[in-house]
């Protein structure tokens, strides 16, 4: 890819047309950890790790709120008569502790779950250390299974976060971890650093954004969702359903756009150097991507 001019590809089927303290020592506890099938408590095995279970209620919920340091948070709804729960993993990531410091550490940090003394519908979901812990030196692993309906905020300071099969609005704030969002009915905000963002079956508004790292969509948006995706060096991946109604905005500035436009009804069709805008079958929505230095690749399903 040339760093001083920008391309278009079209290809058509019917037209002519790291966050400080985060290191691989820290995921590699943490994916250890959480799959280990042990009982609540201190793993005797491994007494830098502490496991606890919980029911929650969340009767009159309309919005969960997730602020938690390094570590790796996945949301998913109850299905039929499930139980919601809340499901931590704690890894003491710091060197040198002996095994009676480290039970001290575990036993004196949690996650808890309160209702916000602000809005009693919010559930404030937040992570507790212990003295003389820093946020480098305990990473959580906090699987959450919910109800249906309720909106989610979730701010990691530093680590990876997935949701799925969830009905309500998601906004998601990391840094240095992934993003990866499936099967959602309700909009969506994702926002981090040098980590890759995955999106597939959203019905609502989507709005991705990361740097030098790269963004896949696939989606089915309706006449009236907003489609934004940013980053910067890398690629942006959209496959998007053909019988969607939108404006279509693709700028990769010194970087390469390739779009196949196969299926749609195009009009208004303009192209320049890592530039292609139109309006897909009469237009409705929006869709719009930038990719500075970067590619995006655009096809329809």
């Amino acid at each position: 890819m040339s760093h001083n001019h920008g391309r278009v590809l079209i290809a058509t089927a019917v037209m002519f047309l790291a966050v400080a303290g985060c290191n691989v020592s820290v995921s590699s506890d943490l994916d250890q950890a959480a799959a280990l099938a042990q009982p609540d408590g201190i793993d005797p095995k491994s007494p830098n790790t502490e496991r606890s279970t919980s029911t929650i209620d969340f009767a009159g919920v309309r919005t969960i709120r997730i602020e938690l340091p390094t570590g790796r948070v996945s949301v998913s709804q109850t299905h039929g008569n499930g139980q919601a729960s809340l499901k931590v993993t704690e890894v003491i990531v710091a060197q040198g502790l002996s095994n009676a410091t480290l039970a001290e550490k575990l036993t004196g940090s949690s996650v808890n779950a309160e209702r916000s003394f602000v809005d009693e519908t919010r559930l404030d979901i937040e992570a507790t250390l212990a003295p003389g812990l820093a946020n480098t030196d305990i990473a959580f692993d906090v699987r959450l299974v919910i109800p249906n309906g309720a909106n989610l905020e979730i701010l990691l300071t530093n680590g990876q976060v997935e949701v799925s099969d969830i009905v309500g609005n998601i906004e998601i704030h990391t840094a240095n971890g992934a993003i990866i969002a499936t099967n959602l009915a309700g909009n969506l905000v994702a926002q981090t650093t040098l980590r890759a963002i995955t999106v597939a079956d959203v019905i609502g508004n989507v709005q991705a954004q990361t740097t030098e790292a790269d963004i896949s969509l696939r989606l089915a948006p309706s006449s009236t969702n907003v489609v934004s995706a940013s980053t910067t060096k890398k690629l942006i991946y959209l496959a998007i359903a053909q019988t969607t109604a939108a404006s279509l905005s693709l700028s990769a500035p010194d970087g390469t756009v390739t779009a196949n436009l196969g299926g749609f009804s195009i009009s208004n069709l303009s192209t320049g150097n890592g530039f292609l805008s139109g309006v897909l079958n009469g237009g409705g929505g929006q869709i719009e991507a930038t990719a500075t230095e970067g590619e995006i690749e655009f096809i329809g399903t």
